[in-house]
């Protein structure tokens, strides 16, 4: 089953955001349009930054071994655990220190903060900016995140809307809070909007 999670931002279904997209329409002369896509940068900027980044390297121990009986000289056994599709997955390795360990591909995560970075492209495809931090993200993560993310949007006509939806099967996972994640994520845009708004408000009063 798929935890793909999809976003949309219908008026009826998102009061208090969209008490906020007027006010940016009132407080700072943005057009509809523009004051969709804020809400929607927002959201996706309240969801990024709950999302969490994955350790770098897959949980590892190291097995006693028994003198004598070792094939491997000078080495140390170790169970690397993994997980794929759901399922957890136990190998073994030989390595003469931890250090070197952590540098085998089959140890080391490759996609690390995959899922954060699915919300930066999301981010991105909106516009707006980045405005999260992608600390511990590997390059590799950066790169593949935009294949995760959809972003649907029609920011011109007079009914505009934005629909994000993210294909990773674990998002919902990678979150903090999961489930919950979702569904305070726009009480938390909403707040972020007000005070980005009001700050403007009061950079404009002081000039």
């Amino acid at each position: 089953m798929s935890n793909a999670v999809g976003i949309e931002f219908p008026k009826k279904d998102v009061r208090e955001l969209w008490r906020q997209i007027e006010r940016a329409q009132k407080e700072l002369g943005k057009d509809i349009g523009q004051a969709v896509r804020f809400g929607a940068w927002s959201v996706a900027r309240s969801l990024g930054v709950v999302t969490n980044v994955s350790k770098k390297y897959r949980p590892y121990k190291a097995v006693k071994q028994s003198r004598g009986k070792s094939n491997y000289k000078g080495v140390k056994k170790f169970t690397v655990t993994s997980w794929k599709k759901g399922h957890k997955n136990k190998f073994t390795v030989y390595a003469p220190k931890v250090s070197e360990l952590k540098k085998m591909p089959q140890v080391r995560i490759g996609k690390a903060g995959l899922a954060k970075s699915s919300w930066m492209w999301g981010i991105r495809q909106i516009g707006g900016g980045q405005n999260i931090s992608m600390a511990g993200t590997t390059k590799t993560a950066k790169d593949q995140g935009k294949r995760v993310i959809d972003v649907e949007k029609n920011l011109k006509s007079n009914n505009p809307f934005v629909k994000i939806t993210n294909k990773l099967n674990y998002i919902t996972d990678a979150m903090k809070g999961k489930e919950g994640a979702v569904t305070s994520a726009m009480g938390k845009a909403s707040r972020a909007m007000a005070k980005i708004i009001d700050e403007k408000i009061k950079k404009r009063m002081l000039k």
